[in-house]
C-alpha cells in the first residue's frame, strides 16, 4: 500500500474545486514542442519513453481517476474502477518538484500558453492548481524535466482531453505502488464492525451544521479528520456542513486514503440497513492499516442521524472521501495537511 512522506502537501481544496472549462480555441495544438507518442500493448510497468496505452471502451462510463506515480513517470487512468490507460510522463525537475496530494481538473484549454515560462506551448492542458501546475503534452526525456507539471505524450493527452471533465480526481505521489481496490466503507450505511447499526455521539450543543445553499452544485469531497474527529463535506470548493463523530474503538487512528465513489452495479446486493445497493468505492490511495481492513475502514463511525442522513443526499458517483489523522482548521493544518482555497486569482 502507499505511504505519503511527512514533507508532501495535501492540496485539498484544489481537489474541491469545480471551475466551468473555458471554451477550446479553434485551431489545432502545435506538436512540434512535445514528444508525439505510441500507442502499445505492453504493461504499464513496461512502457518506455513516450509509450502509452488507451483502451477507454473498457469502461466506457463512470468517474474517472489519475494517478500519477512520480517514482514511475507513469500516469494511471481509471474509470468507474477500471484501469482504461495508462502513459509515461515527465513531471517535475529539482528546485521544480510536481506537489504531491490529491487535486481536481480546474480548468482545460486545448491550446494553452503559459504565463510563466515564456508563453510556452501546453497543448490540451489540464488545470490541477492556479499556481500553474497542470496535465498537457509536452517533451518526455525519460526522467523527470518539467517546472512542475506532469508532461504527457502529444497524443496521449489529447486523446485524454476528450474523455476528461473538470472535477474529476487526479492523486500524485512519490510511492511506487498503487492500490486500486474496490471497498465497501461503512460511512452511508452505517454499521460497527459486527454489523449493528451505528449509534449516535452524545450531543454537546451544537455538534453540526449543513448549509447547502452556499454551493448548489458542483462535485462533493469529504474530509474526515481523526484528531478533532470532524467530518468536513465541501462542494465546488464551498464548505456546506460539519459534524462531529466518534469511534467505536476511541483509541483508533485514522490512515491517510483516498476514495472516490463508483456507479452502482445492477448485480451488487442490497444493504440490510439501507435496502439499497451496496455502495462500491475504489481505492486509489491509503496507508496500510494494520488495525481495521479497508472496507472496515468508516465503519463504527458515530455520526448524528440528522447530519448523515443529509450527508446522504448530496453523495454521488465521483464524490472523493479523504480520511487522515492530522486535524484541521481553518486554511491549514499545519507542516502535515495543508488546505488551500481554489479560488481563481483575482485578474489584475
Amino acid at each position: 500500500m502507499m505511504h505519503w512522506n511527512k514533507t508532501a502537501s495535501l492540496l485539498l481544496g484544489a481537489m474541491l474545486a469545480f471551475i466551468a472549462a473555458a471554451p477550446a480555441a479553434a485551431k489545432t495544438p502545435p506538436k512540434s514542442t512535445s514528444t508525439v507518442g505510441t500507442q502499445t500493448v505492453a504493461p504499464p510497468t513496461k512502457l518506455k519513453p513516450g509509450e502509452f496505452i488507451w483502451h477507454p471502451e473498457a469502461s466506457p462510463r463512470g468517474p474517472m481517476v489519475m494517478v500519477v506515480s512520480l517514482s514511475e513517470q507513469v500516469a494511471y487512468v481509471y474509470r468507474n474502477g477500471v484501469l482504461i490507460g495508462a502513459s509515461t510522463v515527465s513531471t517535475g525537475k529539482k528546485g521544480h518538484a510536481t506537489p504531491t496530494g490529491v487535486f481536481t481538473i480546474l480548468q482545460k484549454n486545448e491550446d494553452h500558453y503559459s504565463s510563466i515560462y515564456d508563453a510556452a506551448p501546453m497543448p490540451y492542458m489540464q488545470r490541477l492548481t492556479w499556481s500553474g501546475v497542470a496535465l498537457h503534452a509536452g517533451r518526455l526525456p525519460g526522467y523527470p524535466a518539467s517546472h512542475g507539471c506532469v508532461r504527457m505524450p502529444y497524443e496521449f493527452a489529447r486523446l485524454l482531453f476528450k474523455e476528461t471533465s473538470t472535477g474529476i480526481t487526479v492523486v500524485v505521489s512519490d510511492e511506487k505502488v498503487f492500490p486500486s481496490t474496490v471497498a465497501h466503507p461503512g460511512l452511508f450505511a452505517p454499521t460497527d464492525t459486527k454489523g449493528k447499526v451505528a449509534a449516535e455521539p452524545p450531543h454537546t450543543g451544537v455538534d453540526h451544521a449543513w448549509q447547502p445553499e452556499a454551493a448548489t452544485e458542483g462535485p462533493v469531497s469529504i474530509l474526515i479528520t481523526g484528531e478533532d474527529r470532524r467530518i468536513r463535506v465541501f462542494r465546488n470548493g464551498v464548505q456546506i456542513g460539519w459534524s462531529i463523530y466518534t469511534l467505536e474503538d476511541p483509541k483508533r487512528r485514522l490512515s491517510l486514503h483516498v476514495l472516490t465513489l463508483l456507479e452502482d452495479e445492477p448485480s451488487a446486493p442490497d444493504s440490510p440497513v439501507t435496502a439499497r445497493p451496496v455502495r462500491r468505492w475504489q481505492v486509489v490511495s491509503g496507508a496500510t492499516e494494520t488495525s481495521v481492513t479497508t472496507d472496515d475502514l468508516l465503519n463504527g463511525v458515530h455520526v448524528p442521524a440528522e447530519f448523515l442522513q443529509q450527508l446522504s443526499a448530496v453523495v454521488a458517483p465521483g464524490t472523493t472521501v479523504v480520511t487522515t489523522q492530522l486535524a484541521a482548521s481553518g486554511v491549514t493544518t499545519g507542516e502535515d495537511l495543508t488546505v488551500v482555497t481554489a479560488d481563481q486569482p483575482a485578474k489584475k
